[in-house]
């Protein structure tokens, strides 16, 4: 790979990011995380992993997560803007594509190398970052 076309493709695009889509889009990656983690499978999840309510950490770690959220919700503005996504159904194959490729192995290797195997963790998981790509390509789309 040509770096020095890489680095002036990505500062070609980086100033023609919406700010207010990467930022709703941000929010709304996030809001998925909540519902998931927070609401819908806060037992399962929690059970998958052996803890106990004494057990959850600070949420403080919470900013961290944001971080992650707004660096994903980057790549995939990124990557949007490169294949110049013009529409919500382009946007939700590209993000369903990038997920195979990217956030499931990542979600596969702390099921292949974690000792418990756990198959609902892996669902939970793979499926927030499913959802959360998803949601977060569609605003980018409609704020292009």
């Amino acid at each position: 790979m040509n770096s020095s076309a890489f680095g002036r493709d990505t500062a070609m695009i980086l100033p023609k990011l919406n700010p207010v889509g990467i930022a709703l889009a941000s929010v709304a990656f996030f809001f998925v995380g909540f519902l998931w983690y927070g609401l819908l499978f806060t037992d399962a999840w929690m059970a998958a992993h052996g803890l106990t309510e004494e057990d959850a950490g600070s949420p403080a770690w919470m900013l961290l997560g944001l971080v992650l959220t707004v660096m994903q919700v980057l790549g995939l503005a990124i990557v949007m803007k490169w294949k110049g996504i013009a529409n919500v159904g382009d946007a939700v194959k590209t993000a369903v594509f990038l997920w195979a490729l990217f956030a499931l192995p990542f979600n596969l290797y702390a099921f292949t190398y974690l000792t418990a195997h756990n198959v609902t963790l892996l669902a939970i998981d793979a499926s927030h970052m499913l959802v959360g790509w998803v949601a977060a390509a569609v605003i980018l789309a409609l704020f292009k």
